[in-house]
């Protein structure tokens, strides 16, 4: 019986053991019960109502439809679908929720396209906030929490003192470090694709800085002042990305970071937030000056970048801040040699003080620095570096110069003959003369172009290599420039003469009924044709409109009159349209060789005559085309010309004393041209359009009837000058 009880007690115990358990761990799980979608002026939010704080252990835009994001979450109840809310979202167009596991799901958020986003959760809530890409920024805009954070918090200047970079194989954590809390807002930009940081009221003291990436779908880093008082005081920290990804914000007092991964979350924790990265704090020094004790670096590199525009020309070396107040000049030289990796020889008679305040400077400029205020040199010799002063390294310089002319002194000498092909001899000796030793010799052979070269062994290798420098044949270029004239020409002309003439007379029987005026004589054809040479003659001899084209090629004339011939009338109609076109194309082509100028003329000249103190002498003036080219060929394979074209032609039409007006077309200039390629050094296109009437004053305004009373003239001529110009390399 004892027994059978013990039994019964041990498994009542059990069974309450596993309901406990069943209850703990339903408590443990959270429930989602409502997904809703909240945009907002620069991001979008999906809230995530649950039960407790929901486990996300992965997430990442879908390879099958990339733009989807996928949220893997862990311990959380599968068994009812919450219920979703799209609102009015622009950006997100679906929303599922798929069950994976007894205890795991995945939330699939379908976008209209990728953007950044990033995952935040607390107790009650969790958010996916997706930065949507701003597109149309009209001037800077402040979102609606961000502007009720600014109201409520005092304005209080902060700066933005300094950015560290955590650089490793599949992790980038950038550190921004503020000397308070400041109040900031994130948002993407487009062209490029960038996820912005901006800090309110702070300043950036420093330069502008830009530090390369390249990895985890980030190109580069940048940091500086965007804005100054307008009317926020604005500091920036930009990611320029190749995609869109999965970050990671962690706010502190002081610091904001940053952080991207290959794998989007490295652990399953409620609150999602980066690892704290280790700080490489520059070095400061004191007086006294204790030994340098460089710590073990981290496993990763701590990169501190700085602004590439402020980077000494010729400094190549690791950015290093250094602030030191009257430290031994030695120990700061055993630091940087330390720091460069470089071992550190003094001559005995080394010493000096250091008083810097230096940031980001690299480290050889800052040796630099040290030595020359200490009016110290250094000799750097593989890895070792040795401190002197400037006149032992000087007067060590010296003292090799001297044994190296007093071995060449000492040496003996040999003699070399050296037969050129394309250079001239004259031009190499003026080359290499500077270069002989005060025992050398050259001697040169116009007759077989032959140099012959006396110098000791140790100058040869000098004086071979700039003979094989020279002596290469010369290529050739071959220029053809093609000058295109093109005209047209229109005329339209129109004129019209009539007149007319009338008589009432009692010889006729057509005389009025009236005593005054009882004979009437009306001649409206009183301009003779004989005195007017202009347009035809009539029946009438004359028009009293006499308004014909001024040229014509055609003409109309009409003569009207009663049976008794009292009353005549007689019009003429004159006209003319002509029109046409011309080409003129031209194609000088010279070879030369390169950087050797080349001519070529092909014309006429023009004898031109002048009388002074009753002699006569005659001139010559070209009326010709004219190629005038020196090309030039580049280690690129283009073409560098110095060009000038003359296109002058006689004028017979426009004689002035028996001599023709020269016409000129000229251009002059430099360009580059690739090899065989063509372009258009000049153009000249020249309009002339004409309108001339001719009226009867008052009498041309008469509706319909004005155009009897005037004609009209149409001259349009149109003139166009092109010049090309194609080089090519003859090899």
């Amino acid at each position: 019986m004892k027994r059978k009880k013990f039994l019964q007690t041990l498994l009542l115990l059990c069974f309450l053991a596993l309901l406990i358990g069943y209850a703990n761990n339903n408590e443990s799980q959270a429930s989602i019960n409502k997904i809703s979608v909240q945009p907002e002026e620069l991001n979008t939010k999906i809230i995530l109502e649950a039960t407790a704080s929901i486990v996300v252990t992965e997430t990442f835009y879908s390879q099958d439809h990339p733009a989807t994001i996928v949220i893997c979450i862990d311990q959380v109840l599968t068994e009812e679908q919450p219920q979703i809310d799209l609102g009015e979202s622009l950006l997100v167009e679906d929303i599922k929720v798929e069950k994976t596991g007894t205890n795991t799901c995945r939330l699939l958020i379908g976008l209209k396209e990728k953007v950044p986003y990033r995952i935040y959760s607390n107790q009650s809530y969790s958010v996916v906030e997706l930065n949507r890409i701003q597109r149309t920024f009209n001037g800077y805009v402040v979102s609606a929490d961000t502007e009720e954070k600014l109201k409520q918090t005092p304005k209080v200047r902060r700066v933005f003192k300094e950015v560290g970079i955590l650089d490793a194989a599949d992790r980038l954590d950038v550190t921004a470090w503020l000397d308070g809390k400041a109040i900031s807002q994130v948002f993407a930009l487009e062209s490029p694709l960038r996820l912005v940081v901006d800090f309110f009221d702070t300043l950036y003291p420093d330069p502008t800085f830009s530090y390369p990436v390249n990895k985890l779908g980030i190109d580069k880093v940048r940091t500086g002042q965007f804005q100054r008082e307008n009317p926020y005081t604005i500091s920036r920290l930009v990611f320029d990305l190749t995609e869109p990804r999965f970050y990671i914000l962690d706010y502190m007092e002081n610091k904001l970071v940053v952080s991207f991964s290959k794998t989007a979350v490295t652990r399953p924790v409620p609150v999602i937030t980066p690892p704290t990265p280790e700080v490489k704090v520059p070095i400061k020094i004191e007086k006294p000056v204790e030994p340098v004790v460089v710590e073990e670096p981290p496993p990763q590199e701590i990169i501190r970048p700085r602004p590439r525009a402020v980077t000494a020309e010729g400094y190549k070396g690791e950015l290093l801040s250094l602030r030191v107040k009257d430290a031994d000049m030695r120990d700061v030289i055993l630091y940087l040699g330390e720091f460069s990796g470089l071992n550190v020889v003094f001559d005995p008679d080394v010493r000096g003080t250091v008083s810097v305040d230096l940031k980001y400077v690299p480290w050889d400029q800052i040796l630099d620095i040290v030595l020359k205020s200490n009016k110290m040199g250094k000799e750097i010799d593989g890895n070792v570096l040795r401190i002197a002063t400037i006149g032992a390294l000087t007067r060590e310089a010296e003292e090799e110069r001297r044994m190296i002319e007093s071995r060449e002194l000492a040496g003996a000498l040999r003699t070399e003959i050296y037969e050129l092909s394309y250079a001239k001899a004259a031009d190499v000796e003026t080359l290499l003369r500077p270069k002989i030793s005060d025992r050398g010799e050259i001697i040169v052979d116009p007759r077989t172009n032959t140099l012959i070269i006396t110098d000791v062994l140790d100058r040869f290798d000098l004086l071979e290599r700039i003979i094989s420098v020279v002596e290469i044949p010369t290529p050739q270029v071959s220029i053809e420039a093609r000058i295109i004239e093109a005209s047209s020409n229109f005329i339209r002309n129109f004129g019209i003469q009539w007149g007319f003439r009338g008589i009432v007379d009692p010889f006729y029987g057509n005389q009025t009924s009236l005593q005054f005026p009882n004979k009437i004589d009306v001649d409206g054809a009183m301009i003779p044709q004989g005195t007017s040479t202009r347009g035809i003659g009539g029946p009438l001899g004359g028009y009293a409109i006499n308004l014909p084209a001024p040229a014509f090629s055609s003409v109309l004339g009409i003569s009207t009159g009663n049976v008794l011939d009292t009353f005549r009338l007689d019009t003429a109609i004159s006209a003319l349209e002509t029109s046409g076109e011309g080409k003129i194309i031209s194609c000088p082509i010279i070879t030369t060789q390169n950087n050797m100028k080349a001519d070529i003329v092909q014309g006429r000249q023009i004898p031109v005559q002048t009388v002074a103190n009753f002699t006569t002498s005659t001139r010559f003036q070209n009326a010709a085309l004219e190629l005038h080219a020196t090309p030039q060929i580049t280690a690129e394979g283009t073409i560098i010309m110095e060009i000038e074209i003359k296109n002058d032609a006689a004028d017979f039409a426009n004689l002035v004393n028996g001599i023709p007006p020269i016409t000129t077309q000229y251009a002059k200039t430099t360009v580059r041209v690739p090899d065989g390629g063509t372009t258009v050094i000049g153009g000249i296109y020249r309009t002339e359009d004409s309108f001339t009437r001719e009226k009867v004053p008052f009498l041309h305004k008469i509706p319909i009837l004005g155009s009897l009373f005037k004609n009209f003239s149409r001259t349009k001529q149109n003139r166009e000058l092109l010049i090309f110009i194609t080089p090519r390399i003859i090899q």
